[in-house]
């Protein structure tokens, strides 16, 4: 046997562009992928939960386009990866900004980022007018993805600002949607969204017509397919899985594409468990699996010791605050990711930013992924936070208990603000008991900020 020198398994977070040697049974989607954008410079990449929609396009789509697949486009593509947030014209401002994008220069980082945001806002065209003023040559073509663009519905409910008595949320799409139809620059979209939120897009005009023409639905996995996601990077990794181990992980999978993130989560505990328990001579093997908990039981058994290791009282409330912040459900009761700047979490958390950050650290340490950026990625008080998959929310039973505590909360707190926008108008009394002590009570209880 060859020698084991890491974990091939990324856990819960998606493969990044790097990782395209690990990333196996997915070469006919890549395929698929290359020959839609060849006729459409718009696509959107759309599937459930679990799908494995970024992991396509980040260590799939994106290695072939730079080892030149779309050979007419050639092989010079920069790539500028961002997510809606809650400012999504700042942060595809930033994105491009990011040195090698649309400048060479990496002291015209964040000076670059105001002057692009400028740019952006000046008109519907701002996109265009933006590589116009770059230092992209003729044959570069810019490739902009937008990773969870779903969180741009989450923005338009609430957004607050405009500029020039327009939303930015409407901005950003008009952005996108225009630059991807002039022929005059190389400049292509890819998006990705979970289907569950597709009949978001009727509220953007234009975004469902060019949606229709360029979407792409990621299709489910052979079982084939699934054989070579799981075996090829265990080879990769120098070892081997046992048959009986395989078959049991694709039973386990079956036809559930949402069982993605979860498979390899698990394969990620169960190859450290082999590394640690056995030695590198025996095949991965059922046994080791089972150690685990399987599919079933592995991710909830992994977030309860990551959350064991938290010393005090106060970390572990400053965990429950943290998880609250950074998920909650949707208006049909699925889970949504919601990520948040690190100094918003110290606020909500009432802690130091040293205090959150001891936190993070244990639910992002190597051999866990459960929040993001990754390990290796300094924080400050500007870092955006995320769960690594929603599934997460599915599956930590503590986590699913913290979520809708906090969804019933926020519920409290809508009716609360409703009474009171009544009184203000002399349509409603005050309240009386038995709902005034409740109120009283939720009050004391959660201490709303």
């Amino acid at each position: 046997m060859s020698e084991v020198s890491f974990n091939p398994f990324p856990g819960l977070r998606a493969f990044e562009q790097d990782e395209d040697f690990l990333f196996f049974g997915r070469e006919k989607q890549i395929d698929d992928l290359l020959i839609k954008l060849r006729t459409q410079r718009f696509i959107a990449v759309v599937g459930s939960s679990g799908s494995g929609k970024s992991s396509l396009v980040k260590c799939g789509l994106l290695p072939s386009l730079h080892g030149g697949y779309m050979a007419k486009a050639g092989s010079r593509w920069k790539v500028a990866l961002c997510r809606p947030g809650d400012d999504p014209i700042g942060n595809l401002a930033r994105a491009l900004a990011e040195p090698g994008i649309m400048h060479d220069d990496p002291g015209l980082e964040s000076t670059g980022a105001s002057m692009i945001t400028a740019t952006l806002r000046r008109s519907n065209l701002g996109l265009v007018e933006a590589v116009k003023q770059s230092d992209l040559k003729p044959a570069d073509n810019l490739l902009i993805v937008v990773d969870q663009f779903e969180e741009l519905f989450r923005f338009s409910k609430y957004e607050r600002t405009q500029y020039s008595g327009r939303r930015d949320s409407i901005s950003f799409v008009e952005l996108l949607l225009n630059a991807s139809r002039q022929e005059g620059v190389s400049i292509y979209i890819v998006l990705t969204m979970r289907s569950d939120f597709i009949g978001e897009c009727t509220a953007f005009p234009g975004l469902p017509e060019l949606i229709n023409k360029g979407q792409y639905l990621v299709p489910r996995m052979s079982r084939e397919e699934q054989r070579d996601a799981i075996a090829g990077p265990i080879a990769v990794g120098g070892a081997t899985v046992s048959p009986r181990l395989l078959t049991h992980l694709l039973n386990d999978v079956g036809d559930n594409p949402d069982q993605l993130p979860i498979l390899q989560h698990a394969l990620l505990r169960t190859w450290s468990y082999w590394k640690q328990h056995q030695g590198t001579d025996a095949p991965i093997d059922l046994d080791h699996y089972r150690a685990i908990g399987t599919m079933a039981e592995a991710l909830s058994q992994h977030a309860e010791e990551a959350y064991g290791e938290l010393k005090t009282d106060k970390h572990r409330k400053i965990c429950e605050m943290l998880f609250k912040a950074i998920t909650e459900k949707g208006q049909e009761r699925q889970g949504i990711r919601r990520p948040t700047k690190l100094r918003e979490i110290c606020e909500i958390a009432n802690a130091t930013s040293e205090e959150v950050v001891a936190v993070i650290e244990v639910f992002r340490k190597e051999g866990r992924s459960f929040l993001m950026p990754p390990a290796d990625v300094p924080l400050n008080d500007e870092s955006i936070i995320d769960i690594s998959h929603e599934s997460l929310m599915r599956i930590w039973q503590r986590l699913i208990r913290w979520v809708n505590d906090e969804t019933q909360s926020a519920e409290i707190y809508r009716r609360l603000a409703e009474a009171a926008g009544l009184f203000q108008e002399a349509k409603s009394g005050l309240w009386r008991n038995p709902e005034l002590q409740f109120a009283l009570n939720w009050y004391d209880e959660t201490r709303p900020n």
